[in-house]
């Protein structure tokens, strides 16, 4: 199958860490949150892999230190997290893979649930576009909440499928790589479902859907 659009999911499918992760041990690094956010954020990762977030609770500790700030303040220091933090934790298989639909022609996109600011660095690098979750701004600062939907489970789903039809694209013409038991949903979906170094979870459920399975490796 020749696909008409490729998703990509990213921590975990692109990168080799979790970006949230990384941003609060890049906060911390920084004294601007506190120490014990970093054991915070691996407690919200481990519950991400089980399919068991508390999104709402997650949301408030995560994008805690975006209230206040404005989107010019946050950017440059997002750019600055992906050069120092991220940028090394990509895979270059998935470098490879989005450089072979690119010269296809193929839209790839990016689709995460990490907010829009510090996933965008990312897509730029990687010359793709990007679903991501978005963070609330009044008066030119952001509230800290969230605008919209939170990118994860049914709604990555739905932003998927509404993407695809502005496209006039069938589910039946897509890619879709992932990594975690969080985007079965959507994996099921797609003409052509790849998984990426997948957890327990969702190994056993690509050998029962006979999807893809790969290993990518730094």
């Amino acid at each position: 199958m020749i696909p008409e659009v490729v998703f990509f999911d990213m921590d975990y499918t692109i990168l080799k860490n979790d970006c949230d992760v990384l941003w609060k041990n890049f906060l911390a690094d920084m004294k601007v949150a506190p120490e014990s956010a970093r054991e915070r954020a691996n407690y919200y990762l481990d519950l991400h892999h089980k399919g068991e977030l508390p999104v709402a609770e997650y949301i408030d500790f995560q994008w805690k230190e975006f209230a206040g700030n404005t989107p010019d303040i946050m950017q440059l220091l997002s750019q600055k997290h992906y050069e120092e933090y991220v940028q090394k934790y990509i895979y270059p298989d998935a470098v490879k893979e989005i450089e072979k639909y690119r010269e296809q022609d193929i839209p790839i996109v990016i689709i995460t649930g990490t907010n829009r600011i510090i996933a965008t660095p990312i897509s730029v690098a990687l010359r793709a576009e990007l679903i991501a979750s978005d963070l609330e701004i009044k008066n030119g600062k952001f509230t800290g909440k969230i605008d919209g939907p939170f990118m994860i489970k049914e709604n990555k789903l739905k932003l998927a499928q509404e993407y695809c039809q502005k496209r006039q694209t069938s589910f039946d013409k897509v890619v879709f790589y992932a990594d975690s038991i969080n985007d079965a949903e959507l994996l099921d979906m797609v003409g052509q479902a790849i998984v990426v170094n997948p957890h327990d979870k969702l190994l056993e459920l690509a050998h029962a859907k006979n999807w893809r399975i790969v290993s990518w490796s730094l």
